[in-house]
């Protein structure tokens, strides 16, 4: 039973990372490290040996079920199929597997095709706007647009405020990355390499002269997000964005320790999401920090469930 394991980025916004446990015609993914859900693909007539061709859990066809190492495995029903006795065997199958690899969460990320927003002058990366594991899975977006999502809107609070009392500080977020995009915005698909480097790949709205070219790592924003500019207020705005992320940003595997400690203590403000995801963080700096916010989770959902 041939399997892989990767983990990828859920983006545009980035807000967390995706782990995936893949056999040729099935994968369980988890978003938190605990609870796993088991998908079965429909293509039992295209049974696929290379690992490179296994299918990606885009829009999966049968949900298995649900699966945690507490509560065990639960069944979805699964509607009359000619494929019925198939689909018992390699959810079987798909099982086994979970159960032998969940442990060992998190995995190596593999999505490195990457979307990039180009800046308007430059034509250099601006905003990450999607990422993927396998280069079949490249496709052309019908919008051009970052976003700062639904989340933000709702939550994310700025030292920069709108002027206009009807706009969020996420609303100035879009503003100001989509403005330096410019009014015909193009983007560009990459491959990076191990070393950060990125070959220039298609595109929308691109001169084709920039297909083929190689940038240095320096030029892709390191947290997805460009974080120059030549205004002190937007500088703050996109600071205080990254910072709100910190939960999610510590998922990832690159940051060094003096960074990963700063954003364990930024993140110990946002501990529901910190209890939620922290079985995924590569590392832990300072664990007091991260023990902090678990904490306060656990008081806060015993709060919620008191009748007082």
């Amino acid at each position: 039973m041939g399997v892989i394991c990767y983990s990828e980025r859920i983006l545009n916004p980035f807000r967390g990372v995706m782990n995936t446990i893949a056999l040729p015609d099935a994968d369980a993914v988890t978003i938190d490290g605990i609870n796993w859900e088991l998908y079965i693909h429909d293509c039992f007539h295209n049974h696929r040996a290379d690992p490179e061709e296994f299918t990606q859990i885009d829009m999966p066809d049968i949900r298995f079920g649900s699966w945690s190492r507490k509560a065990g495995l639960t069944r979805a029903p699964l509607i009359d199929s000619y494929y019925y006795d198939e689909i018992q065997i390699i959810g079987t199958l798909l099982l086994e597997a979970v159960r032998e690899f969940a442990d060992r969460v998190p995995f190596e990320f593999r999505d490195n095709y990457e979307l990039w927003l180009l800046d308007q002058e430059r034509r250099e990366p601006l905003a990450l706007l999607d990422s993927a594991c396998f280069k079949r899975d490249i496709y052309t977006p019908a919008s051009l647009k970052w976003k700062a999502g639904i989340r933000c809107r709702e939550q994310f609070r700025s030292r920069i405020a709108p002027e206009d009392a009807d706009k969020t500080p996420a609303d100035l977020l879009d503003q100001l990355v989509n403005n330096r995009a410019g009014d015909r915005p193009g983007a560009q698909w990459f491959k990076r390499r191990d070393d950060g480097y990125g070959y220039g790949m298609r595109g929308v709205n691109l001169d084709e002269r920039l297909i083929g070219r190689e940038l240095s790592p320096r030029l892709f924003p390191r947290l997805f997000i460009e974080q120059s500019w030549d205004n002190e207020p937007a500088t703050a705005l996109v600071d205080d964005f990254i910072d709100w992320l910190s939960p999610w940003i510590l998922l990832l595997d690159f940051l060094k320790d003096p960074q990963r400690e700063a954003f364990e203590a930024a993140a110990r403000r946002h501990a529901m999401i910190v209890d939620r995801v922290h079985p995924l963080y590569p590392k832990v700096v300072c664990d007091r920090h991260i023990r902090a916010a678990r904490v306060e989770a656990m008081l806060r959902k015993s709060a919620a469930e008191s009748p007082e």
